[in-house]
């Protein structure tokens, strides 16, 4: 298992520098980028668009920052460093290396698709990475230390769903090309897998060193 995960990584990686390297400084699609856009855009619901706009809000900055410093505080209060120590990885960690990628990568945003008004360069996606690291984050803590399979198989239901609709909200809405959402799923899935081995790691056995 522990090798399959290895070669998913792997591969992951590959992807992820492939889409950035197909993708870097250009303002326009790739691959199945427009037509899965026109697809989508084509007589689009305004309802819709509402509740879309909505999903992508709680997973913005604006919503995640504040909500997520008075979870983390808590955990502060109640001595519970090791999980506040994985949220704040997971938000503050994953928004700042997104930052720094989409600086590296260059990526203009599908402009003639937007439905809303949004700033910034697009691949990979923010919203798609940081919401994968934090819920994958979410489901580890959650799933830690309960055995019973139906709770394990629910929250992993809910987690990607809740995942993929955050994605599919920055498609709708026009602000990412469909490779920035892949990119930010990859890169928030990888970026996840090396911190949350590497806390552990580091946390765990200074534990048994002192």
């Amino acid at each position: 298992m522990t090798n399959m995960k290895n070669v998913f990584r792997i591969l992951g990686l590959i992807l992820f520098i492939s889409l950035g390297i197909m993708t870097m400084g250009k303002g326009e699609g790739i691959l199945f980028d427009k037509a899965i856009l026109d697809y989508i855009h084509y007589d689009a619901n305004q309802t819709l668009v509402k509740v879309m706009e909505f999903i992508s809000f709680i997973g913005s900055e604006t919503f995640l920052f504040p909500t997520m410093a008075m979870i983390i505080s808590y955990f502060i209060i109640k001595k519970k460093l090791y999980i506040a120590t994985l949220l704040t990885v997971s938000s503050l960690g994953s928004y700042l290396l997104n930052h720094l990628l989409k600086q590296i990568f260059q990526r203009s945003r599908p402009f003639d698709y937007f439905l809303v008004e949004q700033s910034g360069l697009s691949y990979p996606s923010g919203h798609s990475m940081v919401t994968m690291t934090m819920f994958l984050t979410v489901a580890y803590l959650l799933l830690k230390h309960n055995d019973s399979d139906s709770f394990k198989l629910k929250i992993k239901i809910f987690i990607g769903l809740y995942i993929g609709i955050m994605g599919i909200s920055r498609l709708f809405l026009g602000v990412h090309w469909p490779t920035d959402v892949i990119g930010g799923f990859l890169g928030g899935y990888l970026f996840y897998n090396y911190y949350i081995n590497a806390i552990k790691e580091h946390w765990f056995s200074k534990r048994k060193i002192s």
